[in-house]
């Protein structure tokens, strides 16, 4: 075998793994809720997209629209940031569940923790 094929297969080999970790969502219309810190829950869809291969959320809700900035998609984990009015960068990092759906802790500047349920688009 030579140096040539023997380099490629060992590349191949290399980035099995990270292709094999990389998810995406199911694009469409998720629906859901967020509960800000020390506020009542807010029901709310999820417009999830894709642009080449980069994932794009729109939360939409109450008349207002708000996109996710920097999303990641891992095997078991989405985490995402979004900045509501000026009020600072929300972090957050949803986990998935069973049912196919995320839910987890947004978390303020000030450290006020916030929760975000999304369900997937029913097939």
């Amino acid at each position: 075998m030579s140096c040539v094929r023997r380099a490629l297969i060992g590349a191949l080999i290399l980035m099995m793994p990270a292709a094999l970790a990389a998810q995406t969502l199911t694009p469409g219309t998720w629906t859901g809720s967020i509960s800000p810190p020390s506020e009542q829950k807010l029901d709310v869809t999820f417009d999830v997209r894709m642009s080449g291969d980069t994932t794009k959320i729109t939360m939409k809700g109450a008349g207002n629209e708000l996109a996710f900035d920097d999303v990641k998609v891992a095997a078991s984990l989405l985490v995402f940031t979004f900045s509501p009015g000026g009020g600072g960068t929300i972090r957050c990092s949803l986990a998935l569940q069973a049912d196919k759906s995320y839910s987890g802790d947004c978390v303020d500047p000030q450290g006020g923790k916030g929760q975000i349920v999304m369900r997937p688009p029913k097939s």
